[in-house]
């Protein structure tokens, strides 16, 4: 990933939603790449539609970067990271998209409340 794809950190801004919202931008070229390696129509799709989701982490994460750190963001933010790998490997094997939507899904679900935690100390 280039210098243009993320925000700079800077000294207000939370490490832990800027670390999420760099890990979201890279999930975004991971399905890009997915989609060459998509077995059908259906996966494709599904790809696509989970890119838009995570497309949408990714604003909403960036609108709060700069909201207070807490403990309860740490939390979120950990458990998000500790999940990128294997949704990682969700990705690259593509053998059951409805397994690699769910767990998409649980991931988004923890970014959501990272996000929501933020919005709320702003």
């Amino acid at each position: 990933m280039n210098s243009d794809d993320t925000m700079a950190v800077g000294p207000g801004d939370n490490p832990d939603l800027h670390a999420m919202h760099r890990d979201l931008i890279a999930l975004v070229r991971r399905l890009e790449g997915a989609i060459d390696s998509a077995p059908d129509a259906a996966a494709i799709v599904a790809i696509t539609e989970q890119m838009a989701e995570v497309n949408a982490r990714v604003t909403s994460t960036g609108r709060v970067l700069l909201a207070r750190q807490t403990d309860e963001i740490a939390r979120h933010a950990k458990a998000f990271s500790d999940a990128v790998p294997e949704i990682e490997r969700e990705i690259d094997a593509l053998r059951d998209c409805e397994r690699m939507v769910a767990a998409m899904a649980a991931l988004l679900g923890t970014v959501d409340e990272a996000v929501r935690i933020a919005t709320v100390t702003c």
